[in-house]
């Protein structure tokens, strides 16, 4: 099975490094937009690129996002279902259904973006990691939180915050009430002590007909960051590698 693997807010592609090297056959982690000098694009251009990455590999094709990748997946699988022959949404979203709270959000992704220009990627990223839902509401470990900043400080704040206001949660489309339309198998994941996401998890299972939940007991947001292995294995039980 090709894997077409999309990664989180600030990261790189090669934050899938570990996990496909554990889980095997071919991989393409691309860097998204605004991410490590991609050209940054709206939300629908942005789908539309997983789905030319899709077209690219041969089948057939595992999707696995994770965070912000995790939302760009499931709007793939939505909006390109032909090509998507097994989804692995982890810490993801559907959106945000309320359009009053949309918009707040907006509003908060467009402030955030700014403070990330008027203080730069290194002392943002010293802020993100700080907060609680890394390490589920436990304080990291020093050598975790230094190689996740290294690994992605490679972007520019430009870049990363205009991702932020283009395909944050503020921007994209709600799609909580088409996850009966999925097609493919998905299996949702979720680190238990984050507690939002573990409900999202559990929210998105109910109302997708394939769907498997998946909690990883101990873990955070940060999963594929915080248990690799598990994260590997879990994709090898879900087909993902055969």
């Amino acid at each position: 099975m090709s894997h077409l693997a999309l990664h989180g807010f600030t990261q790189r592609g090669a934050m899938w490094d570990e996990v496909a090297g554990l889980v095997g056959g071919p991989w393409a982690a691309p860097d998204l937009p605004g991410h490590a000098g991609q050209p940054i694009c709206d939300w629908d251009e942005a789908v539309a690129r997983v789905g030319e990455w899709l077209r690219g590999l041969p089948r057939p094709r595992a999707l696995v996002g994770y965070s912000m990748g995790g939302r760009l997946a499931l709007g793939a699988a939505l909006e390109h279902a032909e090509l998507v022959d097994s989804l692995v949404l982890l810490s993801a979203s559907p959106g945000i259904g309320d359009a009053q709270a949309r918009r707040e959000r907006l509003e908060a992704d467009r402030g955030l973006a700014d403070r990330i220009e008027a203080i730069g990627l290194s002392a943002f990223l010293e802020e993100w990691l700080a907060r609680p839902w890394f390490g589920g509401g436990r304080t990291p470990p020093p050598e975790w939180r230094q190689a996740e900043h290294a690994a992605r400080s490679a972007g520019e704040a430009t870049g990363v915050a205009e991702a932020l206001r283009r395909l944050g949660q503020g921007s994209q489309p709600y799609y909580g009430d088409r996850l009966g339309e999925l097609r493919p198998p998905v299996v949702l994941v979720a680190g238990s002590d984050d507690a939002p996401y573990a409900a999202l998890a559990c929210r998105m299972g109910a109302a997708a007909a394939r769907s498997r939940v998946v909690l990883l007991g101990g873990a955070g947001h940060a999963v594929v960051a915080e248990r690799p292995g598990e994260v590997a294995v879990l994709l090898e039980s879900a087909g993902v590698g055969e």
